[in-house]
């Protein structure tokens, strides 16, 4: 799969759901007019009324789910459906996991698009014939957010200076190590300053995990949960990039958005190679 991507075609960040499919609404049509027309009017009323309650019964799920998103909204929001190209988000969403998805939904939401410049499934080329994957990049004039994100759920134990984090599932009886976030940051944002060394070191590096997921030690300032990720952004509001180096930034990641010819299979491949 090549990641060549055109960023001017326009995608929009939305819940992802099955569509709705026109044929199963006949299917039940069907059926129903078949029962009518083999059963007594009781038994069809029955039926008619058992359906009746199971739609009553999604509509009020919709709803309920509706209400429960609004931990990923701000305050005031706009939260129609948002044209990713308002947000400048340059790279297409393909790659992204389902976690990853659900981060850039509310980067899009909870931020603006006049003064934030969404960028995701960032590869960048380095030398060696290595590469380096950066899950999602926010530009700002405040400065840029480089962020992990981590879907993962249960306990997580970690300190800053480890080489390897812990997650325990409900139970306590299964326990998985990972490689330190906070690290695997460092390393993006070592690869931006190669690739945007005019930004100096205006570069933020955060780690959000899901809201499944719960931090056991030491709570640690740059690591927080979905609800936590919009407010670490706008604690930032001192303008440090000028607006040449704002938009020669934008500039540089979305070249590199069109133009890098690595895919998600070859970055993994690279990574077994260079980590032998």
């Amino acid at each position: 799969m090549s990641y060549y991507r055109n960023y001017r075609h326009p995608y929009h960040y939305r819940r992802y759901r099955r569509s709705f499919n026109p044929r199963n609404f006949l299917i039940i049509i069907a059926v129903l007019f078949v029962f009518w027309i083999v059963s007594s009017p009781k038994a069809f009323i029955f039926i008619f009324y058992i359906l009746l309650a199971v739609g009553v019964y999604f509509i009020i799920k919709k709803i309920w789910r509706k209400t429960k998103t609004k931990e990923f909204q701000v305050d005031g929001g706009d939260i129609s459906e948002i044209n990713s190209e308002k947000h400048g988000c340059k790279c297409y969403m393909e790659g992204l996991s389902e976690g990853e998805k659900e981060v850039a939904y509310l980067l899009s939401r909870g931020l603006s698009y006049k003064d934030y410049f969404l960028f995701n499934n960032l590869i960048l080329p380095s030398e060696n014939n290595e590469s380096t994957q950066i899950d999602h990049v926010v530009v700002s004039k405040f400065g840029i957010f480089v962020i992990e994100s981590k879907d993962y759920k249960g306990w997580i134990f970690g300190d800053k200076d480890q080489a390897s984090w812990t997650q325990s599932l409900p139970g306590g009886k299964n326990k998985f190590q990972f490689q330190n976030p906070i690290h695997q940051n460092y390393a993006h944002i070592m690869a931006l300053k190669a690739l945007l060394p005019f930004i100096g070191d205006n570069f933020y590096s955060i780690v959000v995990f899901s809201n499944k997921s719960e931090f056991k030690t030491a709570a640690l300032e740059n690591v927080v949960n979905l609800n936590g990720l919009i407010g670490y952004v706008n604690k930032y509001k001192q303008e440090r990039l000028s607006d040449n180096d704002l938009q020669l930034a934008i500039g540089r990641l979305s070249f590199l958005c069109q133009t890098v010819d690595i895919s998600a299979a070859e970055h993994v491949a690279n990574l077994h190679i260079n980590h032998k």
